[in-house]
This record gives structure tokens, C-alpha cells and sequence, in this order.
């Protein structure tokens, strides 16, 4: 790795810290800088505007979910595979990641045509990949008729990402610890999985 692309990354980790904490407009660069180590000076040679900084925040974020999706679209999988690795691979990255989710409907809330332009919001198409899979798994009979790509998608969505939004709560409520919490959310990997799965069979 080289020096640049080391002081690149230390740059999107302290900022997908401070977007986290507090949201695109609350962000401050200087706070970035200091977090990464560096001066302000150095952080605006990478990147010149905030904008810039939060879009390589979320492309880098986003773009670990899309390569596995298109993967296993390209490998002809069947459905359910393809359910089993996008409950897997955004389930890892939501663990790596367990702010994400509040700070996406922050940001929705805040500046939503932030999201809308990043690179990744147009060439994501989850739904587009997965209807020709739905579509031969209704022709198999393998699931009900009345199943839409747009919505599985939905689901997968929020059923992993739903523990993220209240954990606090449930945190506070059951007295978990954060290493039972992320037990408890390792936990409902399988519980997601079985109610997808039965939850689209005839």
C-alpha cells in the first residue's frame, strides 16, 4: 500500500466517523483532519469539497455490496441463492458498518439529492438483477406469483438493517452489552434467511 493510498484511507475512515456522528450538514472537515492526522491543507489536495469527500464516503461503502450482487446475477444462481448472498454480504457490511443505517435516513432527511447523485445510487439496479431469477422461480413454481423483485429487495433491506435502527433501544431495554448486541444481530442472520425464503414460497 502506498503512502497516498494509506493517507486516502485514513482520510475516509475519519470521515465516515464524523459523517456518522453527525450527519452531512453538522460535518466538519477540520474535525476530519484531526481525526486522520492530518492538516487541513492535505485533506482538501484529496479531496476540495465536503460533497467530494461524503460521495467517496458512501461509493466506497456501497460498492462492497454491488460486485457480489452482479457475481452471482452473471453465475445464473437461482433465487435463493442470490437472497442467501445479499442477506450475507449487507449483513457484513452493516456489521462493519452498524451506523450506516441511521446515518442513511439521516441523510434522506437532511439532503436526500446527496444520495440520489452518487455514483453508486445510478448504476445500482438490485431489482433489475433479480427479476430474471424471480421470474424463472415463478415459472418453476418455486415461489408465489404475486412476488416482485422491487419488493424482495425492499425486505432484504429492512430486515437487516431494522436491528441498526433501535438498537439503542433494544440495547437499553434488554441491558445488552455491545458484544451481545452484536451476537443478537449475528443471531438473526438465520431468523432473516428462513422468513425470507418462507416468506415467498406457495
Amino acid at each position: 500500500m502506498t503512502a497516498e493510498h494509506n493517507t486516502q484511507q485514513l482520510i475516509l475512515d475519519a470521515a465516515l466517523q464524523e459523517f456518522h456522528l453527525h450527519g452531512f450538514n453538522g460535518a466538519r472537515t477540520s474535525r476530519i483532519a484531526t481525526r486522520a492526522g492530518i492538516s487541513r491543507t492535505m485533506l482538501h489536495y484529496y479531496f476540495s469539497t465536503k460533497e467530494a469527500l461524503f460521495e467517496a464516503v458512501l461509493n466506497k461503502t456501497f460498492n462492497a455490496v454491488l460486485p457480489h450482487i452482479q457475481r452471482v446475477a452473471q453465475e445464473g444462481s437461482d433465487l435463493f441463492a442470490m437472497i442467501e448472498t445479499l442477506v450475507k454480504v449487507l449483513s457484513d457490511m452493516l456489521e462493519e458498518n452498524p451506523g450506516l443505517p441511521s446515518f442513511v435516513v439521516n441523510i434522506l432527511n437532511e439532503r436526500p439529492d446527496l444520495l440520489l447523485n452518487l455514483g453508486y445510487a445510478q448504476e445500482e439496479n438490485a431489482p433489475g438483477l433479480l427479476e430474471p431469477l424471480v421470474e424463472k422461480a415463478r415459472q418453476n413454481g418455486q415461489i408465489r406469483q404475486d412476488i416482485l423483485a422491487e419488493d424482495l429487495v425492499i425486505h432484504i433491506w429492512s430486515l437487516c438493517t431494522g436491528p441498526y435502527l433501535v438498537s439503542t433501544y433494544i440495547a437499553a431495554k434488554e441491558k445488552r452489552n455491545e458484544e451481545a448486541m452484536k451476537a443478537f444481530i449475528r443471531r438473526r442472520r438465520k431468523a432473516v434467511l428462513d422468513l425470507l425464503i418462507k416468506g415467498i414460497q406457495p
